[in-house]
């Protein structure tokens, strides 16, 4: 399990992400950017700092990862979330990768 902090970009942003693959985590990078800081490019300069930043993690951080979903969709106060929190958590324990933020808000 590969991990990106946003602030390690200089954002004053708390956001975590998590990817089974390096790739498909500056993918979630590029779209939470895009999404939260309207970057709309990105420089091969920044794909460079975020690989210099990932974290790997173990498999016993996959429940800590789960919680941050849970977290994500505040699934304690909105129940109608508690798919996309299943459907997010399923595909990262069977290392098929996270939803994309944007098929999840279209829901």
């Amino acid at each position: 399990m590969k991990q990106f902090n946003c602030n390690d970009l200089g954002h004053n942003c708390s956001t975590v992400l998590t990817a089974r693959t390096e790739e498909l985590l500056v993918d979630e990078v590029a779209l939470h950017l895009r999404d939260a800081h309207n970057v709309s490019t990105i420089a091969p300069e920044i794909v460079a700092k975020i690989k210099k930043h990932i974290i790997n993690r173990s498999a016993s951080d996959a429940a800590n990862v789960v919680d941050r979903i849970f977290e994500k969709y505040n699934c304690n106060s909105e129940p109608e979330c508690t798919w996309r929190y299943i459907e997010e958590a399923e595909m990262i324990l069977k290392n098929r990768g996270p939803v994309k933020a944007r098929a999840l808000r279209a829901a």
